[in-house]
C-alpha cells in the first residue's frame, strides 16, 4: 500500500512539472515600408518556422523556411487534394537557432495551392522527411495572399 501511495505522489508531483510546449501561431501584418508579411511560430520568441513576404498587389511571395542543413531546397506544399512543388535555395544559417539554416522560395500569388489555403487555411509542408500539418489560420493566410495578389 505505502509503495502504491508513494507511485500516485510521484506522478501528481511529475505531472505538475510538465508544461505543454506553446503551439505555433499564424501572424499577418501589412504597412507601407515593409508590405505584407505573414509568420508561423511561437508568439513573443525566436521560434518561427516560415516568414512570407511580399509587396502588397505584386503577384509574388518570398517565402522562407527555417530548415535543417540536410534538407533539399525542394519544398511540397498540399492543400486538401491540390499540391505543388517548389525549388528553392539555401540562404545561409539560422542565427539564433544550432543547425538551422534558412532555405527560400519563390511563388506566384496566383498558384493553386495557395488559392486552395486562402479558402480553407489547410497547409501542409513536406520538406525533406519532415511532412508537417500546419496549424489552420484561414483568416490570416487569406489576408496576407489576398494583399499579395496582382491586381486584374
Amino acid at each position: 500500500m505505502r509503495g502504491w501511495m508513494a507511485l500516485a505522489l510521484l506522478a501528481v508531483a511529475l505531472s505538475g512539472c510538465a508544461t505543454a510546449p506553446t503551439p505555433m501561431t499564424w501572424a499577418f501584418s501589412a504597412d507601407r515600408q515593409e508590405g505584407a508579411k505573414l509568420a508561423l511560430g511561437v508568439p513573443d520568441t525566436d521560434d518561427v518556422l516560415l516568414v512570407a513576404v511580399c509587396e502588397p498587389q505584386s503577384g509574388e511571395i518570398s517565402l522562407t523556411i527555417v530548415g535543417r542543413p540536410n534538407d533539399a531546397a525542394v519544398l511540397e506544399l498540399h492543400s486538401g487534394k491540390i499540391w505543388q512543388r517548389y525549388a528553392g535555395a539555401g540562404i545561409g544559417g539560422g542565427d539564433s537557432i544550432v543547425g538551422a539554416m534558412d532555405i527560400q522560395f519563390h511563388l506566384r500569388a496566383d498558384d493553386p495551392v495557395l488559392a486552395q489555403v486562402a479558402d480553407t487555411g489547410e497547409l501542409t509542408l513536406v520538406l525533406g522527411a519532415r511532412r508537417q500539418i500546419l496549424p489552420n489560420g484561414f483568416a490570416s493566410e487569406h489576408d496576407f495572399i489576398t494583399a499579395c495578389r496582382a491586381r486584374p
